[in-house]
């Protein structure tokens, strides 16, 4: 999720409109076929199902379950701010966009589900203690695969939740979460990794000066091998606007890169953010404010490794 207070004014200047029954929006065509029957994009980003997905609302964030038959995204609703919507595909086709059965009381967004589909983590407001006051800032939250569903979602601590805002959890194939705090950091806001041993989270790590900057570092996936980390950075000298998508990549020495912007094939000078991979790694996903309003786009996702080409001519 953008984190700026100069990109948040800008979601927040939009005309909003209430996810509170999406149904009784316009009816969904029968969609079929994996990733909502879209056609496939190549190495220029589209902009994702059209009219369904990406509409005259703001939607932010993409992802999808392992079996590819369940889609996550987010939607803006003015003051009650993001609320977490869905698509499951059934022997008919895909479903109609509805609120998931755990959101819509309170600002939540930022998904990942985790490659083996045993988790899912998502950032909200929500009150921290049952009863209690509704948080002031993002905290992270966990929800266990169950029979099929998801289990009620619980606070996931104060070993990763220790700022007042923390966003963005993405997590590799060993466990390691990747996260963003505004606190013990660079600057605004700063990339943290905490490794998962015996069924706990190990003290967060900054991930140092190569990514984190004085500027305000946001939204960042990591490659399932921990080989590369695309994330969205605001204010830096090289932006092409408001915020642009950055990619580094791993050292032989366990060292990130330093970051270069992902450039005009993704970036414009409205803002980019939210990228994550689809499951089966074919499709990059990203947010932009290309449109005026934020929509989700993709693209062939062996866009990532041209990249590691022009680093390493």
């Amino acid at each position: 999720m953008k984190a700026s207070m100069t990109l948040l004014a800008f979601v927040l200047g939009l005309t909003a409109v209430s996810v509170g029954d999406l149904r009784g929006q316009e009816p969904v065509p029968v969609l079929k076929g994996p990733y909502l029957g879209q056609s496939p994009p190549g190495l220029e980003p589209e902009i994702f199902a059209p009219g369904i997905v990406s509409t005259q609302r703001n939607e932010i964030n993409s992802v999808f379950t392992p079996d590819g038959r369940e889609f996550y995204f987010s939607v803006f609703g003015g003051g009650r701010g993001y609320t977490i919507v869905t698509m499951k595909e059934g022997e008919d086709g895909w479903s109609a966009p509805e609120v998931a059965a755990f959101s819509g009381d309170y600002s939540e967004v930022d998904m990942f589900i985790t490659h083996g589909g045993e988790q899912f983590f998502f950032i909200s407001k929500r009150p921290i203690e049952n009863g209690g006051a509704r948080s002031s800032g993002y905290q992270i939250w966990v929800m266990d695969r169950r029979s099929g569903g998801w289990d009620e979602p619980r606070h996931l601590g104060g070993t990763i939740n220790f700022g007042p805002r923390q966003l963005y959890p993405t997590v590799a194939r060993d466990g390691t979460l990747y996260f963003n705090s505004n606190a013990r950091g660079h600057g605004k806001g700063d990339f943290f990794q905490a490794a998962y041993v015996d069924g706990a989270y190990a003290d967060p790590e900054n991930l140092g000066s190569a990514i984190n900057t004085q500027h305000d570092e946001t939204d960042a996936l990591i490659a399932p091998d921990k080989d590369w980390l695309i994330f969205t950075s605001v204010g830096r000298p090289d932006s092409y606007g408001s915020g642009d998508l950055y990619i580094a990549f791993r050292e032989a020495d366990g060292s990130w890169s330093v970051a270069q912007n992902m450039g005009e094939r993704i970036n414009t000078s409205s803002s980019e953010f939210c990228p994550m991979l689809s499951p089966d790694g074919n499709f990059f996903f990203f947010t932009s404010g290309r449109r005026g309003n934020d929509d989700i786009y993709w693209v062939d996702a062996r866009i990532i490794e041209t990249y590691r080409a022009e680093r390493n001519r």
